[in-house]
């Protein structure tokens, strides 16, 4: 049965030329490929639908010839055969030029996972040169199979990723001859299974890796020889290129904590962002935050990003989420409640370079000796209402968790603390206020009147709405 179908080169260009086929190349037979992917592509076939349908053969995958009839419709013409007979494959298309079909990369998250030969290459066409599948690497730089970078040219190449997150070149994207590599001993498609030590643009070097495809599950990574566990949040259709939200628990807590006691997992459904929140450690003495041994983040003194193990971790995490998932560099976000507040803040003065904002529940800046030399309580719904009160506290020793960037790149912060918190003072809120603007950084300061020490339940989808005007 022959099916031609005329489309508009706008209808094309909206439905982007998703491909449910591609990771068949070499399993289904090409009526089918040719019948699932006309179905997805015009008719709104479920890709999962569409998927099922290549699974049904078993022998090779060849690309559907698009041909251009003129500047405003598309011409495609199946050859849907009920027999194995090869002439009767998709018909042969007008023009030999080459097709405009990418396949979809290797090692992203797809409805279906199953392995695909990675060092087939597809089909030489246009005298030896290839299609060129485009997708994000470790870094995220846009590579092709050759691990050749591919920036996007408008009107060619236009790298995109859709809501499984495949990754391929939108449609108008033609073939081109291989130039000389940009990394010739390597390939950017990393397995999914541990292969050792990864190394990137950030010399953080680790092993392990986060997995694909949506959920929440626990991982772990090997950071400087020590095992670190990451809770890991991937909404069912995450961004194209999504929001990175790193979650910092508080003393003594866990992973799950920011995930389970407020909103972040309805944030992140809602805005197809990616959520990591990892374990902090078990420390045999105490801090400046902490009287005795605790499980808790490591701020000041030792703020080096090279040598803090905490520090190491959370740029462990960047890296292999901007690897696995596509993460925009730009739109990395450290939240944090108490201990994880001051954490968030260590992270976005740190880090400044990586972190886009950060969010900080009941935590603030310290110039005491230690967290509980003020206890300093009131009521209001300003600093400026309370600051110079009875048991306002006067000190004046280092900035702890971290000292504030005064070279105009501290990331803008959102503030937010209970005026009646007895483990944790506002006032220390206040002061990072008063420190950050004084820098000329931003803020947005919450204070919930007559609150003790708690993490509100909306503490995530409000920060939100403050960090997400933000890109580093």
């Amino acid at each position: 049965m022959v099916v031609p179908m005329m489309s508009g080169l706008a209808a094309m260009a909206a439905r982007r030329l998703h491909d449910p086929c591609a990771f068949c190349r070499h399993s289904a037979p090409p009526e089918l490929v040719a019948f699932a992917r006309l179905a997805y592509r015009w008719c709104s076939m479920s890709k999962r639908v569409a998927i099922g349908l290549c699974l049904l053969g078993a022998s090779g995958c060849t690309a559907v010839p698009l041909e251009v009839v003129d500047a405003g419709s598309m011409s495609l013409v199946v050859d849907v055969a009920t027999d194995r007979d090869p002439a009767r494959d998709v018909a042969a298309p007008r023009d030999a030029g080459a097709p405009i079909d990418v396949p979809s990369p290797i090692d992203v998250p797809s409805p279906i996972d199953l392995p695909v030969a990675r060092d087939v290459p597809a089909a030489p066409v246009d005298g030896g040169c290839l299609p060129e599948p485009v997708y994000p690497d470790r870094m995220g730089e846009p590579r092709n199979a050759a691990g050749q970078i591919r920036y996007c040219w408008p009107g060619e190449a236009l790298c995109f990723c859709d809501r499984d997150n495949d990754c391929y070149a939108q449609a108008g994207y033609v073939s081109r001859c291989p130039s000389t590599p940009t990394d010739a001993g390597s390939r950017p498609d990393v397995p999914s299974t541990d292969t050792g030590p990864i190394s990137s643009g950030d010399p953080v070097v680790y092993s392990g890796t986060f997995p694909s495809g949506a959920g929440r599950r626990t991982v772990t990574l090997q950071v400087n020889g020590n095992p670190r566990q990451v809770v890991l949040y991937v909404p069912s259709s995450p961004a194209p290129s999504p929001a990175l939200m790193l979650l910092f628990h508080g003393t003594n807590g866990a992973g799950d904590d920011l995930l389970d006691e407020t909103d972040a997992q309805a944030v992140a459904n809602a805005n197809g962002a990616i959520l990591a929140a990892p374990f902090s450690r078990h420390r045999s003495t105490g801090d400046w935050d902490h009287r005795t041994e605790d499980t808790y983040w490591e701020t000041w003194p030792n703020v080096d990003a090279t040598a803090n193990e905490d520090l190491l971790l959370t740029r462990a995490i960047i890296v292999e989420a901007r690897r696995v998932y596509g993460v925009d560099a730009g739109r990395v976000y450290a939240l944090g409640h108490s201990n994880g507040a001051f954490f968030a803040a260590t992270v976005a003065s740190v880090l400044a370079d990586r972190i886009a904002a950060f969010a900080s529940s009941s935590g603030g800046l310290n110039r005491c000796a230690n967290t509980w030399s003020c206890s300093f309580m009131g009521s209001g719904s300003t600093c400026a209402a309370l600051r110079g009160r009875p048991g306002w506290c006067s000190c004046s020793g280092p900035e702890k968790p971290v000292g504030i960037r005064t070279d105009g790149r501290m990331p803008p912060g959102y503030l937010t603390h209970g005026t009646g918190d007895d483990t944790v003072t506002v006032q220390y809120t206040c002061e990072l206020e008063a420190r950050m603007q004084a820098v000329g950084a931003m803020t947005q300061t919450v204070l919930r009147d007559g609150d003790g020490h708690d993490m509100p339940r909306s503490f995530v989808s409000s920060a939100w709405r403050f960090l997400s005007t933000f890109r580093r």
